[in-house]
């Protein structure tokens, strides 16, 4: 072979080496591009995903306002209605059955709402013992006769960060499904509070960093078999023996409890009831108490006048009708803006104001705001069927006394005026 020949050759090769060299560049670069291409599409699924949750979210919560508000009226005329009939009437026994699904369309409301807005909650440290009893205490009365709802909850120290209302939820949940479980017959649902260090409580499958605090439900209901236990928590379990509804509730209890960072599981046999256990991480740091229990409202000293605002005539007539029998003087208005003259002509003639949040020409915060520029020190419940720009603590940092979700209770109202009307002079 010529020099010239073998020089070619070298030549040759070396452009052979360079062309791989570049396609493998090549290579390297597209498999780079189709990595970002599918992790761009990926992110657009994702980005498609969030908005469409979103959309859900905000659509679950108009809907839940709009149901929240046309049950609000059926629940508490309702309840007046049962007051007035004799129990063992079957006019009595139709209204109990029917404000019973009211009740259950209620708690579905909330719980497809809570559901949608997982992880958007505030959390503050808060001793929860106060809360739990406060709303046993309002659940009583929504459990059948023959059911004894028992509380345990002697614990010195109670302190967890917590959103309040998904932990009433967590207890609504787990006490309604209790109840179910025990069905017609008499029975007993039992509450039990305690504070456990690692290591301490057995058969616990999974072991927390500090101490915490363990919420059990217990039911003297019909129990379990296995397999039940092992999907109780899947929403898309059902059994002949297990409501839809139910397994939905359990389902969301899980979730608002695993967002706490907490756990929870369940015990039970056939035959021999259930017990579902709570548990929360304890928070070593200053807490932040709950309002005070609800207490019987005071009877007034002369009657007082309450100045009462909402847009939707049949929720205003219902709760007006409420009022008076409660032994209040009403004046009901549907217009935000003419409440608002109404109060500012004499704002010393009304000992009380409830306001809805969603109107039309003036929301309900606006009316506030405004309300208490002119007198500082009135009393205002502000009440809403759902709202995502407003809040308990919210609320409370405008200087509203109280903070009322519908659709609410008779109970429900007479302690949130109870709690508002005890700030005034002469009513303590």
């Amino acid at each position: 072979m010529t020099e010239s020949a073998k020089h070619s050759k070298e030549q040759l090769v070396r452009e052979l080496a360079e062309a791989k060299r570049q396609i493998a560049e090549m290579d390297r670069l597209l498999s780079g591009y189709r990595r970002i291409e599918e992790e761009k599409k990926a992110l657009e699924k994702r980005l498609g995903e969030i908005q469409r949750m979103d959309f859900l979210g905000r659509l679950s919560g108009e809907i839940a306002h709009d149901i929240n508000n046309m049950l609000y009226p059926i629940i508490i005329d309702a309840e007046v209605l049962l007051e007035d009939l004799p129990q063992k009437s079957t006019a009595h026994q139709i209204l109990e059955q029917m404000l019973s699904a009211a009740r259950r369309q209620k708690d579905l409301v909330n719980q497809i709402f809570t559901f949608s807005r997982r992880g958007e909650r505030e959390r503050n440290p808060l001793e929860i013992k106060p809360l739990i009893r406060q709303t046993l205490d309002s659940l009583q009365s929504t459990l059948p006769e023959g059911i004894e709802l028992r509380q345990h909850l002697d614990v010195t120290r109670d302190v967890v960060m917590v959103d309040p209302q998904q932990l009433r939820q967590i207890i609504m949940n787990l006490v309604h499904n209790a109840a179910e479980s025990i069905g017609n017959e008499p029975g007993t649902i039992e509450v039990n509070l305690s504070r456990v260090r690692p290591g301490t409580s057995p058969n616990h499958p999974r072991e927390m960093e500090g101490p915490y605090l363990e919420l059990s439900v217990s039911d003297t209901g019909k129990g379990m078999a296995r397999e039940a236990m092992e999907h109780i928590f899947d929403p898309s379990y059902s059994s002949g023996s297990t409501g839809r509804s139910t397994v939905l509730g359990l389902a969301i209890t899980r979730g608002m409890v695993e967002d706490h960072g907490g756990e929870i599981t369940v015990e039970s046999e056939p035959g021999k009831g259930s017990r579902f256990i709570v548990r929360l991480p304890a928070h070593e740091g200053p807490e932040r108490v709950e309002p005070p229990e609800p207490v019987e409202a005071p009877k007034p000293r002369g009657k007082k006048r309450i100045l009462l605002v909402d847009d939707e005539d049949i929720i205003l007539s219902s709760i007006q009708r409420v009022l008076k029998r409660l032994g209040y003087d009403v004046a009901a208005v549907n217009d935000s803006v003419e409440a608002l003259e109404m109060f500012t002509r004499s704002p010393q003639e009304f000992d009380l104001v409830i306001t809805d949040l969603t109107m039309p020409r003036m929301t309900g915060a606006e009316f506030t705001t405004k309300l208490l520029a002119v007198r500082p020190d009135t009393p205002v419940i502000l009440s809403t069927g759902f709202s995502d720009v407003m809040d308990e603590r919210k609320a409370r940092e405008m200087g509203i006394r109280e903070f009322l979700v519908k659709p609410a209770g008779i109970d429900e109202l007479k302690s949130a005026i109870s709690r508002s009307l005890q700030s005034i002079p002469g009513d303590r």
